[in-house]
Parts: structure tokens; C-alpha cells; sequence
């Protein structure tokens, strides 16, 4: 008996298509547009416009570097370089490493 649930298992996770794997990554990057983007010690950067594939992996895309709205500029971030919290991201790097890969100009506020 066994066996044959974990065929019917088997056989109904080889029936999910791919493409419904893609709608749950895109629903789930949806989410994410518009979330604040603050580094590891607590500076925000920007907020999250878009995720793309940039080179061979998932990026992130923020508008940072601004003033009340004035002089943004889009950066990729890789997303292994952030960790998703409940109201925001989080960077792995500290403002000082993200301005040296980024570009300076990135602080905006702390949180």
C-alpha cells in the first residue's frame, strides 16, 4: 500500500508543469517591488523596482541613491546578497561594502 502512494505522489509532483513554478517566483518577486532596501548596520539604500536575471542570477532591482525622491539611479543587487524580512529587505553587506560595490551616495536614511 505504501508503494503505490508514493507512486501516485511521484507521479502527481511529474505532472506540475514548469510553468507553474515560474507564476509562484514571479507572484512571490511581485511582492517584493516596493520594499525598502536597508544594509546590515541599519542604512537604507533605496527600495526595491523590479527582480531580473542579470548575468546568470536572480538581481534585485532598486532605485537608490535618493533625496526625498530626487536623483535615483538603478542598481542590481544579487539576491543572495539579501535576506527577506516581514516589511523590508535586508542586505548582507554593510552600507560602507555596498557603497564600494554599488557606487557612493547610497544612504538615505537608518531605520
Amino acid at each position: 500500500m505504501k508503494l503505490v502512494q508514493i507512486a501516485l505522489i511521484a507521479g502527481a509532483a511529474a505532472m506540475v508543469s514548469p510553468a507553474s513554478a515560474d507564476i509562484d517566483a514571479s507572484q512571490a518577486d511581485a511582492r517584493l517591488i516596493g520594499m525598502p532596501i536597508f544594509t546590515s548596520d541599519g542604512l537604507l539604500i533605496g527600495q526595491v523596482t523590479g527582480v531580473e536575471i542579470y548575468g546568470s542570477s536572480r538581481s534585485l532591482v532598486a532605485a537608490v541613491g535618493s533625496f526625498m525622491g530626487f536623483g535615483t539611479r538603478a542598481v542590481w543587487i544579487p539576491l543572495n546578497w539579501a535576506d527577506k524580512e516581514e516589511t523590508y529587505i535586508r542586505l548582507l553587506i554593510t552600507g560602507a561594502q555596498a557603497a564600494a560595490f554599488l557606487g557612493p551616495g547610497l544612504g538615505i536614511g537608518r531605520r
